[in-house]
């Protein structure tokens, strides 16, 4: 998941990334089967941005809010990994609640 977060941090914000990540953190549920509700959930959050501007171009504003938005929700995901599993479930419930755009 670290990884994942350096990654992201490194990327444009552009809709590539955003499909990029989607198969990164579906691969990860794949591998990593300890936290395979936080990924899935991870690419439903990011499947449903992508669903919504897939046919229509990005304003600034929007690439903007919405990448600083999914890395938070990277940190916070990565943070919560270490924690006890109520702040996981609570984690897994405001990402699951979340849209980013």
């Amino acid at each position: 998941m670290d990884e994942l977060l350096t990654w992201l941090k490194s990327q444009h914000n552009g809709l590539r990334t955003y499909k990029d990540f989607q198969q990164r953190v579906l691969h990860l549920a794949t591998t990593d089967r300890e936290h395979v509700a936080l990924y899935q959930i991870l690419g439903l959050l990011v499947g449903r941005f992508i669903d919504s501007y897939e046919e229509h171009p990005l304003t600034g504003d929007v690439a903007d809010q919405a990448f600083d938005h999914l890395i938070a929700f990277t940190e916070r995901a990565t943070a919560s990994l270490r924690a006890p599993a109520a702040e996981q479930l609570a984690t897994l419930n405001a990402i699951a609640a979340a849209d980013l755009g």
